[in-house]
């Protein structure tokens, strides 16, 4: 038997693969093959190697013969540190009976792994990726050598174990769609997720799968009703799928039959995975998908649910606004990154004028149509790079990246026109607004302490005024 069995597989698809397992689980992730060749690229951009080797293949010699070295030794697993620092995980990969290549799992940032606590969980979790990846490979070269798919489970079993432990939501999409393209070698897989009464495909990979991506399909479509009138797949021809957006202009050869899943848990529907695998699964096969697409099903439903709730931590729930916790966060990172690249950085402080007046007159549910109204006119007055906030009560702030204090101003003063004009229910409101440019060494308190003050003088110059902060 030919000892670089790795070559028989599309390399194309398994960096992908590969990829997101070193996303999904932090860590950088390559292959070496049998004879200790690199199979595979650096999935992440580990600072130390970039420093040495200029991008994500190996250049330099000295960590060239490490590896070399270190793969013609080691007999199952082992524990390196190269020679530049970097502790990493090392593994044989295949069987006692046929080696196959070896994997190395390295931590993806700095780190000397120096507390013992630190360095288990690391061992962990490179374990996990070895399972994972040992399992796909003995799958896959089985299939491909003898025509069996006795291993498919197993590897479905590792990656479904990866897949209910990852709680972001773009890492489980990409870990269901790759996982089942480079097992399956399916020619193209995508997941739909229900956002209210329509389904919106949120990830396609394979051929054409990226054309599918932001498509909306309302559940009272004829199809989709079919679609989720059962618990079992449909298999649907690619001519049935062209009355969907998206699959008019596919390329996809007449007669492709592409499996469509409903994704249910006891909370309802989550939304449908289509694959289109090249040949028949079989009975076996057929079950094999059909429990790994229960498990998507539980992951994507709990990180649904998950990124639902961070959003509503963020979110003022009146205005839509980040809510004033965020914005120190936010203002930390852009304060960050205009001291690294150079950039300007502006604040906006608006106060709505006498609102309290206003809330005590005619009551808090007008008072909250105000305040709607007015995060509905900044929204329209500044870019989409901008970020606004509800600081609190009346009070908003507008951060403008790359924007000059006397910029910042003029949209200061087309919000405050704005609000001017605008017909509120029961009288006219105005607002005053205060702007400050970030200086050197300015911090989140002492830039929104000037961005306050500024809009206090406009206060004291009489209301429904924009103030400027000349410091």
């Amino acid at each position: 038997m030919h000892p670089n069995l790795l070559l028989n597989i599309s390399v194309r698809y398994w960096q992908d693969f590969q990829d997101t397992l070193a996303r999904a689980m932090n860590a950088n992730v390559y292959i070496f093959d049998a004879n200790g060749d690199p199979f595979s690229r650096f999935s992440l951009p580990a600072e130390l190697c970039q420093e040495v080797n200029k991008g994500r293949e190996l250049r330099n010699e000295k960590c060239i013969d490490f590896y070399r070295s270190a793969c013609g030794s080691t007999e199952d697993k082992d524990m390196l540190t190269c020679p530049y620092g970097l502790k990493l995980c090392a593994y044989r990969l295949g069987s006692y009976a046929q080696k196959i290549g070896y994997l190395i799992v390295a931590p993806a940032g700095h780190t000397t792994l120096m507390e013992r606590e630190e360095e288990i969980a690391f061992i962990t979790k490179a374990h996990n990726v070895y399972r994972t990846i040992n399992e796909v490979f003995n799958a896959i070269l089985e299939r491909n050598l003898l025509g069996l798919r006795r291993l498919e489970l197993n590897s479905i079993y590792e990656i479904s174990r990866l897949m209910t432990s990852i709680v972001e939501l773009d890492r489980v999409l990409e870990l269901i769609t790759n996982s089942l393209i480079i097992i399956y070698q399916a020619d193209l897989c995508f997941v739909g997720l229900r956002e209210g009464d329509k389904i919106r495909v949120a990830q396609g990979k394979g051929v054409r799968g990226n054309l599918l991506i932001g498509k909306e399909w309302p559940l009272v479509h004829p199809l989709i009703e079919r679609i989720f009138s059962k618990v079992e797949p449909s298999s649907l021809s690619i001519e049935e799928l062209k009355v969907l957006p998206g699959f008019t202009g596919t390329d996809a050869a007449p007669g492709t039959e592409i499996m469509v899943y409903p994704l249910w848990t006891a909370l309802g529907i989550v939304g449908l995975l289509g694959i289109a695998a090249p040949v028949s699964l079989g009975d076996n096969g057929s079950k094999n998908l059909q429990i790994y697409i229960n498990f998507a099903a539980v992951a994507l439903a709990n990180a649904t649910l998950i990124r639902r709730l961070e959003r509503e931590a963020e979110t003022d729930f009146l205005t839509g606004f980040l809510n004033r916790r965020v914005l120190r966060d936010v203002l930390a990172t852009e304060l960050q990154r205009a001291a690294r690249y150079g950039y300007h950085l502006s604040v906006i402080f608006l106060d709505i004028d006498d609102f309290k007046v206003y809330n005590d007159t005619f009551g808090h549910l007008a008072g909250d149509v105000v305040l709607q109204k007015t995060a509905e006119l900044i929204k329209n007055s500044i870019r989409t790079t901008d970020i606004a906030c509800r600081y609190g009560g009346e009070e908003f702030i507008i951060v403008l990246p790359g924007t000059k204090g006397g910029d910042a101003a003029k949209v200061a003063e087309r919000i405050r026109k704005s609000i001017e004009i605008n017909p509120f229910p029961h009288r006219r409101i105005t607002a005053s607004l205060g702007v400050a440019q970030a200086k050197k060494n300015d911090s989140v308190d002492s830039l929104l302490a000037r961005a306050d003050q500024a809009c206090y003088q406009a206060k004291e110059r009489g209301k429904n005024y924009l103030y400027l902060d000349p410091s």
